[in-house]
């Protein structure tokens, strides 16, 4: 490619993100596939904007530990993400309680005329249960994707399309982070969580930031 197709090709293909400005009449319905999907991707705009967001988490989470029965660990995670909405101080919370690695299957009842935006994970993402919630979205509620805005959990965005400066309130996002014992125990959350946040937040000079991207920008 030379270099004036290439140029025309990266021009076309890519925007600079721009800060995220957050309206006090901004409604959010945040769609988390598993318990602590939500802090990862979205813990400080949870944090910033409580009360003007809801929290739907999709499925049970039963199968993410093999050393606890599923029954066991489904009252476990339940019970770490309601502990983790309380502490935010959301205007809403709820779980589906779809089977965990089933979600591609379900039909879930969503009410969503009142969002001004729906956040989920981006269909890129590497998990199957993380695709399946754009999946669904398009199958049952496609007039309503013109709201969806992606956030980051196992893959990165590769075209964010806006940036939130959550540095005033990264320490939220650590503390609801470490709620979630039972992830924990594998991976550090907080130490990568946060490594991917600072790096973010290079852009704009921020200390930490999450990154989104609008789907239909």
């Amino acid at each position: 490619m030379t270099n004036k197709l290439f140029e025309k090709f990266f021009r076309k293909n890519y925007k600079e993100p721009v800060k995220w400005e957050i309206s006090p009449e901004d409604k959010f319905l945040i769609l988390a596939p598993h318990p602590d999907d939500d802090t990862v991707g979205c813990g400080g705009l949870l944090a910033l904007y409580p009360h003007q967001c809801d929290v739907i988490c999709l499925t049970d989470g039963r199968y993410g530990d093999q050393g606890i029965s599923p029954e066991e660990l489904i009252e476990i995670r339940k019970n770490e993400f309601e502990n983790v909405m309380r502490n935010t101080g959301v205007n809403s919370f709820q779980m589906l309680g779809i089977e965990d690695s089933k979600l591609d299957e379900a039909k879930p009842v969503l009410e969503l005329e009142k969002y001004t935006r729906i956040l989920i994970p981006s269909p890129e993402d590497l998990h199957p249960d993380h695709r399946a919630v754009s999946y669904l979205l398009k199958k049952y509620y496609g007039k309503h994707y013109k709201k969806v805005v992606y956030y980051e959990l196992i893959s990165l965005l590769s075209n964010p399309t806006h940036i939130l400066d959550i540095s005033p309130v990264i320490y939220k996002k650590q503390e609801n982070m470490g709620c979630y014992h039972s992830q924990m125990k594998f991976i550090n959350y907080i130490d990568r969580i946060s490594a991917l946040n600072r790096y973010r937040g290079t852009f704009f000079y921020f200390d930490f930031a999450e990154a989104y991207q609008f789907a239909q920008e």
